[in-house]
């Protein structure tokens, strides 16, 4: 049922006016390839739901929490109020696991950072499910995986899509800084050869620390590093002028 809502919310983002900006957005910072591949899709705000519930109906979206009823107990005006579960996130994207069924939605907001403080918005929230039991980008990617011998490891879905454009094709995304051992038995499935790519911040220095501390026993991990001054793959590959993609190797 995530795959309908998937293929409605991408139907939306193609053809509904109103999801313009979130175009626009997608057009910024990815090709039209990338964005057919991953099948983004708009997301509606509350009051303009209807236009999804007509293609899905609210039984499937009310299942999987996206939408909520709540009785509203003034005495005045009682009333069942709709809350919605991806209000300011607009755009959105499958989750899927190594067989390509869709196991989550991951959306991200395009509210500036002022806006998210004062709406108390992270950047990105998705459907709940167990995110260290998978590896974005596994499905499509798998079979580079195991013709390279090799993965390459980051954090998020748009360093891994913006890798995937300029030709790294053996690549999986984390969904934060932690490897977790369920995702590294995952990887090992496939290759022996790790290559940690993640960002250049404390926290992605703590996840690599970990990975060897935890894991470099079990596998061949390397740390390699996006030139300084860069935050992570998808800004360095976004910003540099450089032709090809070069990583400084550590460890």
């Amino acid at each position: 049922m995530l795959e309908k809502i998937t293929e409605s919310c991408q139907y939306l983002l193609h053809n509904y006016p109103g999801a313009d900006n979130v175009r626009e957005y997608l057009h910024s910072r990815l090709t039209p390839e990338s964005i057919q591949t991953f099948q983004f899709g708009y997301f509606p705000e509350i009051y303009e739901l209807h236009l999804l519930t007509d293609l899905v109906g609210d039984g499937i979206l009310v299942k999987h929490k996206l939408i909520d009823y709540r009785n509203n107990d003034d005495s005045l005006c009682p009333r069942a109020l709709r809350f919605c579960f991806f209000e300011h996130y607009p755009l959105v994207m499958p989750f899927r696991d190594p067989y390509g069924k869709v196991v989550a939605l991951v959306s991200r907001t395009l509210l500036d950072s002022k806006e998210m403080a004062e709406k108390k918005v992270s950047k990105y929230k998705n459907t709940y499910f167990k995110k260290g039991n998978y590896l974005f980008g596994l499905y499509e990617n798998k079979q580079a995986i195991l013709d390279q011998d090799c993965v390459y490891i980051v954090e998020g879905q748009f360093d891994l899509i913006k890798a995937m454009e300029r030709g790294i094709k053996n690549i999986v995304a984390l969904g934060n800084n932690n490897m977790t051992s369920y995702q590294f038995s995952i990887i090992s499935r496939y290759t022996n050869n790790l290559i940690m790519l993640l960002d250049n911040d404390e926290a992605g220095t703590k996840g690599r620390k970990l990975a060897q501390k935890r894991f470099g026993h079990l596998a061949n991990i390397q740390d390699f590093y996006i030139r300084e001054g860069y935050k992570d793959i998808d800004e360095y590959l976004t910003l540099s002028k450089d032709e090809s993609p070069s990583f400084v190797v550590k460890g």
